[in-house]
């Protein structure tokens, strides 16, 4: 049987329309790259100021910056030189190396452009990273994030024009998606369609051509990604979903670098000893964040004690790494070694007063063993680097209470429940509210 259409609906649609057709009128715009009109509803300022607010957020939700600064500076003078022969050389582009062990990299609106541990530390030349930086470049130049933007608004997932109402429920890192910066964060976990794919290919070869790179590294690149995802094709899962990897990608990379000059293929193009030079410190590190993957894993099977042995190897490995002790903490917690846990934290949060990990962990373990100033001391720090986190706001919320600071800790429990309203957590905000006579129960 077919449904029934109401009028009111109906009439609703015509509006809706209507409106549709009024947007178009006032949202085209040039795309940079095709030079042609195109119905977009994200102007370059918008692009820009979703890219600014989400980019620190989603850094932190990658595990923070790799800590080797002479590296970042390195990736960034690559991707700037690159970014300055593009499409839209005014943007300010920014690029830093997130320390994910997935093999990853990723665009925010308005330039803002990671690459993960994971997916640097298997290439070998600079040419290859220009390939993924220039890729990632092309997306942002043809404004692929505007058109998914509007794809998403046209197809009911906001309330209105220009609203952020993203579902985020159970994607990596949902949580991190509730504040300020969603829509833009939100723009990453969403797939580009195979033109878009095309498109951002071409762009990246014509880049790093245009930058004297050998355009070669590019089918290396996708070479190496096919390899280890017929090894290893969780390791890769995070990259296949954002960028599918098609052999026909593949394919039309090999023609596009064999049309090239052939003064551009040569082993010098590739740029294989700077780039060896750059990356040393992330190889010299690498093995002792594949034996703290090792513990994630055993962590999620809930061998617990396995894998606060694995962290506590992958410490001894390359005990300046604040990532590895958070993750250290988080297993001796597991294996309830609650003093061990607490004092990997701590280092943790020593090593990088920056990483919001380290500072998230080391408040709530500071929390759970009665330390409450000093738990509120790391919690706030935290709450700096990601504002408004309801896990956070939670646990600030019960060193407030602690402390007996109850109109503080009321406060933090309302907040959280204006993000959160099922589980543990929200049950236990609500109990207070009630019992304090901040809120009436429910009927």
């Amino acid at each position: 049987m077919k449904p029934t259409v109401r009028a009111p609906a109906l009439r609703g649609s015509r509006h809706l329309l209507a409106a549709a057709v009024c947007l178009c009128l006032w949202s085209c715009a040039v795309n940079p790259v095709t030079h042609e009109r195109e119905f977009v509803l994200m102007d370059e300022a918008q692009e820009v100021r979703l890219g600014e607010q989400a980019y620190p957020v989603y850094t932190q939700q990658s595990e923070g910056l790799f800590p080797d600064p002479d590296l970042q500076s390195y990736v960034d003078r690559v991707g700037q030189k690159l970014a300055g022969l593009s499409h839209r050389p005014s943007l300010a582009y920014a690029f830093n190396v997130v320390n994910d062990s997935e093999t990853n990299a990723y665009a925010l609106p308005g330039g803002k452009i990671s690459i993960t541990r994971g997916l640097l530390v298997r290439m070998e030349n600079e040419a290859q990273l220009a390939s993924v930086l220039g890729h990632e470049i092309g997306h942002v130049t043809a404004r692929h994030a505007a058109a998914g933007y509007t794809r998403q608004v046209l197809a009911g997932l906001a309330t209105a024009v220009g609203a952020a109402a993203i579902q985020v429920s159970g994607v990596r890192g949902g949580e991190w998606l509730l504040q300020g910066g969603a829509l833009a964060a939100n723009l990453v976990l969403m797939k580009y369609s195979r033109d878009q794919e095309r498109q951002a290919d071409q762009l990246g070869m014509l880049y790093m051509t245009r930058a004297g790179y050998n355009p070669d590294g590019m089918v290396q690149t996708m070479e190496i990604l096919q390899a280890a995802s017929s090894r290893e094709p969780s390791a890769i899962e995070a990259m296949f979903q954002s960028h599918p990897l098609t052999s026909e990608r593949v394919a039309t990379a090999r023609a596009l670098a064999a049309r090239q000059a052939p003064e551009l293929r040569t082993a010098q193009r590739l740029r294989a000893a700077p780039f060896r030079q750059a990356t040393a410190r992330l190889r010299a590190v690498q093995p002792a964040y594949a034996e703290m993957d090792r513990g994630l894993k055993a962590l999620a099977d809930d061998r617990a004690d396995e894998a606060a042995r694995l962290m506590a190897e992958a410490t001894r490995r390359a005990p300046d790494q604040a990532l590895i002790w958070a993750m250290r903490a988080l297993a001796e917690s597991r294996a309830g070694r609650s003093g061990a846990a607490l004092e990997a934290a701590e280092r943790s949060a020593k090593l990088d007063p920056g990483l919001y990990r380290a500072r998230l962990t080391a408040g709530v373990l500071a929390f759970k063993a009665d330390r409450y100033r000093e738990s509120l001391e790391h919690l706030d720090a935290a709450d700096k680097l990601v504002p408004g986190q309801p896990t956070v706001t939670f646990y600030r919320g019960r060193d407030h209470e602690a402390l007996g600071r109850r109109d503080e800790a009321a406060r933090a429990y309302a907040a959280v429940l204006k993000k959160v309203r099922e589980g543990e957590m929200a049950a236990y905000c609500y109990k207070r509210l009630v019992a304090w006579g901040y809120i009436k129960p429910a009927r």
